[in-house]
């Protein structure tokens, strides 16, 4: 059982990122019911965006997944060893973070394999779609609205994928990522008093809230419970043949 995290946190080097710790957090709880997992760092891939030149659903290959400064081909490869996968990201603008945006844009090959028996077409752009008939846990964290927006707009590519949302939680930080966003190199960059007494304060981090770690960890095990559970090993077999 191997279980695939995808982080969509924009930020890079050792920057901390509530959305990874939880995805990570998630992880964990897969691990302690047998998984393997590996995090799949959007951010440190090289994604070039999608051009639309219509080549996959034309039988085409993918000019960009044939370029080896192109990180998607090698992201593919290892969604084809996994049995479930798990997203995390932060809320931006009430929505996914624009690394998530545009790698969900370069899996058009794979939705267009889910079309090609209607269309009577031939999909060579990628050899297989690895989303197809696994489990989807989605995390979505941030520092108080907009998780509804993040989470809502991974279903239709899930869907469109033949992949199956098996568990969503959408975690509000509330005082720890208001304050996080209010911060600039490590120290409070609002001078306004109202904001700076209500937030410039002592209080806890992310890591010491109990509710969401029990969020991010229950859908880890819906994850593993889901890529265990008689139905997804049937459909399992079902797509070998």
């Amino acid at each position: 059982m191997r279980i695939l995290g995808f982080c969509g946190t924009q930020k890079r080097g050792n920057t901390k990122s509530a959305s990874e710790w939880f995805l990570k957090e998630s992880l964990k709880a897969a691990e302690e019911m047998g998984a393997e997992t590996e995090v799949v760092r959007l951010i440190n891939y090289r994604i070039e965006p999608c051009t639309a030149c219509n080549k996959c659903l034309c039988g085409m290959k993918c000019p960009l997944l044939e370029n080896p400064k192109d990180g998607v081909k090698e992201i593919f490869d290892k969604m084809c060893g996994a049995d479930g996968f798990i997203f995390s990201s932060p809320v931006y603008a009430y929505q996914q973070p624009a690394v998530v945006m545009n790698f969900l844009h370069r899996t058009r090959p794979l939705h267009e394999q889910e079309r090609s028996e209607i269309w009577g077409t031939t999909v060579t752009a990628y050899h297989t779609n690895p989303f197809r008939g696994k489990p989807v846990g989605n995390l979505s964290v941030g520092a108080a609205l907009g998780m509804e927006g993040a989470l809502y707009y991974l279903f239709h590519y899930l869907k469109a994928m033949g992949a199956t949302s098996v568990a969503c939680a959408g975690i509000a930080l509330l005082d720890a990522e208001m304050k996080n966003i209010c911060m600039v190199n490590g120290k409070f960059a609002i001078d306004h008093p109202g904001f700076k007494s209500l937030l410039d304060r002592p209080m806890p981090g992310y890591e010491e809230n109990q509710a969401a770690i029990e969020m991010a960890r229950a859908v880890g095990k819906a994850v593993v419970n889901a890529a265990k559970s008689e139905v997804f090993q049937t459909i399992s077999e079902v797509l070998k043949y």
